[in-house]
């Protein structure tokens, strides 16, 4: 056992080669703070890779609630930091089987007063939606590995933003097939000032005030330039084609486009 799990250990931190992140249903073991290795999937689903830096804070297993026949369903937490700041958190979500019948009844798409929202093709039972919005009071109340997470920011002196920009993917389809890439990405990098304000409706991020300033508005639209460039993967990666997201960029692309964003360092260390 002792050999299994060293040689799985190095799997993960050096990606030598291709392994799921799942026994079945069962997740493998990890350690928090894991670097994720270049090519393991989720479920047979690739996972997008960024800029190879992504660390592991959790992996874990559920079953989807609604259904006669339930389907486990795995989930992975990614993180970056980059000298003592946050730079982003990402949850992959996918299903590790297939039920013979059930459509997901959630509309992704359907809300207004999101900063962005595409739906690409698709219909009820078959969704490919793209949304950005913002993330008020970050990272809320923490619990279980989430909390052992951002205890491992405090202790470091990681410093994490109370205002994040959340981009989702959500793909599925009948049968209750899922495929869902949440990315949570610090604006503070791209040059923003700290937004410490709570409350979701009174956040300067909050669309009613973000459309009125000239760079927010900037900043959003050239992320939604690459968000939609990377929800046109998902199909692909509904697939299970491993290379679906390859040519995808990286996310700090856009923060160019405000004139004083702060350079941000190719390293990244929790030291």
């Amino acid at each position: 056992m002792k050999v299994l799990l060293s040689l799985f250990a190095f799997l993960i931190c050096n990606g030598a080669a291709a392994v799921d992140l799942f026994d079945g249903a069962q997740p493998r073991p990890f350690s928090l703070a894991d670097r994720l290795a270049s090519d393991v999937t989720i479920g047979g689903y690739p996972i997008w890779q960024a800029e190879g830096k992504w660390r592991i804070a959790n992996i874990s297993q559920y079953s989807s609630g609604g259904s006669a026949m339930p389907v486990p369903l795995g989930v992975l937490d990614v993180f970056q930091t980059d000298e003592k700041k946050f730079v982003a958190v990402m949850r992959v979500t996918a299903n590790l089987a297939q039920a013979t019948a059930g459509d997901w009844t959630d509309s992704p798409c359907k809300r207004d007063d999101m900063l962005f929202k595409a739906t690409i093709g698709g219909s009820f039972a078959n969704v490919n939606c793209v949304t950005i919005n913002h993330v008020a009071g970050f990272p809320g109340n923490p619990s279980g590995k989430a909390a052992e997470l951002f205890s491992l920011f405090k202790e470091q002196g990681v410093e994490v933003p109370p205002t994040v920009i959340q981009v989702a993917f959500t793909r599925y389809t009948n049968n209750l097939r899922r495929l869902q890439v949440l990315l949570y990405v610090n604006p503070e990098l791209a040059g923003f000032a700290r937004d410490s304000e709570p409350l979701w409706g009174r956040n300067s991020w909050h669309k009613s005030q973000s459309a009125s300033d000239a760079d927010k508005r900037r900043f959003i639209g050239t992320l939604s330039e690459w968000a939609l460039r990377f929800g046109k993967q998902m199909d692909f990666a509904f697939d299970k084609k491993a290379d679906a997201f390859t040519g995808v960029e990286s996310w700090r692309s856009v923060y160019a486009v405000k004139q004083q964003a702060i350079p941000v360092a190719t390293r990244i260390s929790l030291d």
